[in-house]
């Protein structure tokens, strides 16, 4: 009995040995494969999503400039065309700019330009985030948005430029004199 017992584990052992033996080839061969296929994805599809992102970038910047346009005249300092100013009285981003004109006169100034065009640059981003800055007015930035029928980037586009016009001259930047050649002394 107890050699049929010991045959029996001899048996199992052999059975087992190459089972398993067939089992960790398997392994080591997917193993393979996935690391042949990380390598692939890695040197195809990365340059590909890098590229990918640029080109976001630059549509990106096209569409700024389009929603821009739209609402405002080429020269500068750019100004509200007839669209952008029909925006500004139906949309309530006027009172609302005028409501927070202080608070956002500040954060102007913290951020310290130096110059107009920088000084748009940030007034016109502050307006943005506005938003962000007053999570409680989204949903009447929201609804000024669908009565003016523009989408909230092009009604906080003019919003901006509302709000440069307004603090320009106390940030040192009248707007009568930006076209002016600078004097040299």
């Amino acid at each position: 009995m107890e050699q049929q017992i010991t045959l029996i584990k001899r048996i199992g052992n052999f059975f087992a040995t190459l089972i398993l033996g067939d089992t960790r080839e398997t392994i080591i061969r997917t193993d393979e494969r996935v690391k042949s296929l990380k390598e692939t994805m890695d040197n195809r599809i990365g340059p590909d999503l890098k590229d990918v992102r640029e080109r976001f970038a630059v549509v990106e910047d096209k569409v700024k400039q389009l929603i821009e346009g739209k609402y405002s005249l080429a020269h500068s300092p750019r100004q509200l065309n007839q669209q952008g100013e029909k925006i500004l009285q139906t949309s309530g981003i006027k009172e609302i700019i005028e409501e927070r004109k202080n608070d956002l006169l500040k954060l102007v100034k913290e951020k310290k330009a130096s110059n107009a065009y920088d000084a748009e640059v940030v007034v016109l981003s502050i307006v943005q985030e506005l938003p962000k800055h007053y999570p409680n007015i989204i949903d009447k930035l929201k609804d000024g948005a669908f009565k003016s029928g523009v989408e909230m980037d092009g009604l906080l586009f003019v919003g901006g430029i509302y709000l440069r016009n307004l603090i320009f001259a106390e940030l040192g930047f009248p707007l009568t004199d930006l076209d002016k050649p600078k004097q040299s002394n």
